[in-house]
């Protein structure tokens, strides 16, 4: 106003004095005139000054994110090597930003008790960044920019989130289908602009890298069960490449009590008490179900399984406590559910499970000589007298179902041995194929002048002599009791 006004009055004292030039004061008018339109101008031009307001700058989005006492969200933005930074460099952001009582109830949702343990949770930093990231979208959006209802944005993520503007409210959906109010819309950064949300937005993470068997054993401490398994040749390898199982993992302190009930100072010492290597295979096997059973998915009470020892054993939930119970009837408990495994689960138990066991194997080591090219002969034997006379030629023998016996054939070079049924027929042979080589129960083994048998009851049924396959006279009656 006063710019134009300055002007008009300029120009009526210009009017007045041309008009009054007849006095002789009329140079001295002039000058207060020139002097007082200075003075007009030099006080128009401090008004204006007056009345300028300087233009404020907004602040970034970690000093707004101060100011609004995230403070939460601000040490899982710094948890993230460079994420600061990345976000105040950005071209245009728009932050959904979760309060610090929106993150105490995520550490609430994951059972944890801190920023760290919530990390560790969801999966590590990586996931953090992926977190943080899915509430940032790359671009500018106050509320008034918004579309009436939904509308879906891509975030730094690399997933979308869905916003909803409905009148003057505002929520955010996320990948689980999660609905966060806006509770404070529209804070104006420097490079976009934020909105606080009551709610931590959780964006489709990747699965975890879950450890196998043997990794999961090591992180629990279970060093006994893991040397029994060693103890098994290829016992590990076939767990670990199984498509899946559940285990139920008996602590050290477990098979401390195990060692206690069968007198053993040691694992080896347990191993033998049980009928060695095979039936140790058998026990551990006992604590394998072919299958993935974590505990939510049982029953409630009693149900039954198959395991890998080819025998059931009784798991029975009730409520959130699990027990198992073994062919004996004993019953131990889950003491920690639920460790998840690349190919299962397991469960730490506080007992070792046992199957029903065969009866131990009596075992019969015979030295078998040969006079000449005319006669065998047993020269030694041992925990088993009764077998046959001792350095008689082509001796009869009497041989025992269930029994074992490890022959050691000293002259097996030209003489081989072998068993035969009534009709000359090869059973087991040093130099042929007999006909019981490959039965389980009767687990053949020759090797130089080894040969090692199991008298089965099926074998026993055939079984009438033994003879060199080379010298037919070297040859005695076998019977059996």
């Amino acid at each position: 106003m006063l710019n134009v006004n300055f002007e008009v009055v300029i120009s009526g004292f210009t009017l007045f004095y041309l008009r009054n030039l007849k006095t002789k004061n009329t140079m001295k008018l002039l000058s207060k005139f020139l002097l007082l339109a200075v003075l007009l101008t030099a006080g128009v031009s401090c008004s204006d000054d007056d009345d300028t307001t300087p233009t404020q700058t907004p602040p970034n989005l970690v000093e707004a994110a101060e100011a609004a006492g995230l403070t939460t969200l601000l040490d899982a933005v710094g948890a993230v090597d460079g994420l600061d930074q990345t976000l105040l460099n950005a071209d245009a952001i728009t932050v959904f930003a979760p309060t610090n009582e929106a993150f105490g109830d995520a550490l609430e949702a994951f059972n944890v008790n801190d920023l760290n343990g919530l990390v560790e949770a969801i999966g590590g930093v990586d996931n953090l960044e992926l977190v943080l990231g899915f509430h940032v979208v790359p671009a500018v959006a106050f509320s008034t920019d918004l579309a009436e209802g939904e509308q879906t944005f891509n975030t730094l993520a690399g997933q979308e989130i869905t916003v909803t503007r409905t009148g003057s409210e505002v929520t955010v959906t996320d990948a689980n289908g999660t609905v966060r109010n806006v509770i404070t819309a529209d804070v104006e950064i420097e490079n976009g602009v934020v909105h606080v949300i009551d709610g931590v937005l959780l964006p489709t993470l990747p699965e975890p890298e879950l450890p196998n068997l043997v990794e999961a054993a090591t992180d629990a401490g279970l060093t006994t069960l893991l040397d029994a398994v060693g103890a098994v040749d290829g016992l590990d390898q076939t767990l670990l490449n199984a498509d899946a199982i559940t285990v139920f993992a008996p602590t050290n302190d477990a098979f401390a009590d195990a060692l206690d009930a069968f007198n053993a100072a040691d694992l080896n010492e347990l191993v033998e008490a049980i009928g060695g290597v095979d039936n140790l295979e058998l026990v551990l096997g006992f604590h394998v179900v072919p299958a993935v059973a974590f505990a939510e998915d049982l029953n409630e009470g009693a149900q039954t399984f198959n395991t890998l020892a080819d025998q059931e054993l009784t798991v029975t939930r009730s409520g959130s406590d699990v027990t198992v119970t073994d062919a004996a009837g004993t019953t131990y408990n889950v003491t920690t559910a639920d460790v998840a495994i690349e190919n299962g689960v397991v469960h730490v138990i506080d007992g070792v499970l046992l199957p029903e066991l065969p009866e131990a194997v009596s075992v019969v080591e015979m030295t078998v000589d040969n006079d000449g090219a005319s006669a065998y002969f047993v020269s030694a034997i041992t925990a088993g007298a009764n077998v046959t006379n001792l350095n008689e030629n082509n001796s009869t023998w009497t041989l025992t179902v269930g029994t074992r016996y490890e022959l050691s054939v000293t002259g097996f070079g030209p003489h081989p041995f072998e068993i035969r049924d009534a009709s000359g027929n090869a059973l087991l042979s040093m130099s042929a194929e007999g006909s019981f080589e490959g039965d389980a129960g009767v687990n053949f083994q020759t090797s130089d002048d080894q040969f090692d048998f199991t008298l089965t009851q099926e074998l026993a049924d055939e079984i009438a002599d033994y003879i060199c396959t080379v010298h037919g006279s070297m040859n005695g009656q076998i019977i059996v009791q």
